[in-house]
């Protein structure tokens, strides 16, 4: 008994050392231990519904999208997040993105009406606005689209460009593409097209490669502005899309991509082989 008695403080002993050197332990482990992970992206991919509208946007050649579809992949590509571009008529895709069944467009010119459905990123390009017509003295005189009202105007559906030909008070007909369009006006239901000139400029030359034709047209250019990504504002985290878009966006601009993708569809450099421009305003 007295020697079990003596034995005890010498046991206390041990076990405050082993719990010292057990927590001493703990702690370096801890130290060593790396930091706990960011929690992911809350989105890992994006769907953008996309209207046809080479060469910014080509619906049936997966190697060469578009110069919009590849800016805007490789933008969210710098958060790590791929994107999903869906090709249809510009005005169900507009409906779509508007409804939250897709987080956006690809692309989308601004209007007030438009800020209450959608976020715009930062300027995505420009875009040059005119008239196309094949009657050189149609457009004589025409500095501005209210210069227009004794034409009758083609106009793609939906489009921005609708509303401002008809607020101007122009005769206007409108068609779900640009394709519609020129076959309107090569049948002598138009006077002239309002439009945007780079899909235009594509349309005339697939037409007159497709078709062997050698259509051109005199153009009257009248405006050039600036057109965004729209993000939906019923899409999820669509706060977070449009950040990281935006900060895409501008990487891009800065390590050069942007413009190289511009130059890869020849979009930095005039073409007149098709248009037979009254000014270059």
């Amino acid at each position: 008994m007295t020697f079990g008695l003596l034995l005890r403080p010498i046991y206390r002993l041990i076990g405050v050392v082993c719990l010292i050197t057990g927590v001493m332990t703990g702690s370096k482990q801890a130290a060593a231990d790396p930091p706990l992970l960011q929690p992911p992206n809350p989105r890992q991919n994006v769907t953008l519904m996309c209207n046809p509208f080479p060469p910014s946007k080509i619906a049936d050649r997966p190697v060469m999208p578009g110069s919009d579809v590849e800016i805007l992949r490789a933008a969210f590509a710098v958060s790590h997040i791929a994107v999903i571009t869906p090709f249809y008529p510009w005005k169900r895709a507009y409906l779509m993105a508007e409804q939250g069944a897709a987080d956006g467009l690809c692309s989308c010119s601004y209007s007030p009406e438009r800020e209450t459905a959608f976020l715009y990123s930062n300027e995505l390009g420009r875009e040059h606005i005119g008239l196309f017509s094949l009657n050189n003295a149609a457009l004589d005189g025409i500095e501005q689209l209210a210069d227009a009202k004794q034409l009758t105007i083609g106009v793609v559906a939906g489009y921005t460009l609708e509303s401002q030909a008809r607020n101007a008070g122009l005769d206007v007909i409108s068609a779900n593409s640009e394709n519609a369009l020129l076959g309107l006006l090569l049948a002598r239901r138009l006077d002239a097209i309002f439009s945007f000139q780079a899909p235009m400029q594509y349309t005339i030359r697939t037409r007159n490669q497709t078709h062997d034709q050698q259509v051109k047209l005199t153009y009257r250019d009248i405006d050039n502005s600036p057109y965004y990504s729209c993000i939906s504002r019923k899409a999820k985290s669509s706060g977070f899309l449009l950040e990281r878009l935006n900060h895409g966006l501008t990487v891009l601009r800065k390590n050069g991509v942007y413009g190289d993708i511009l130059e890869k569809y020849g979009m930095l450099a005039e073409e007149h082989e098709i248009l037979a421009p009254l000014n270059n305003r």
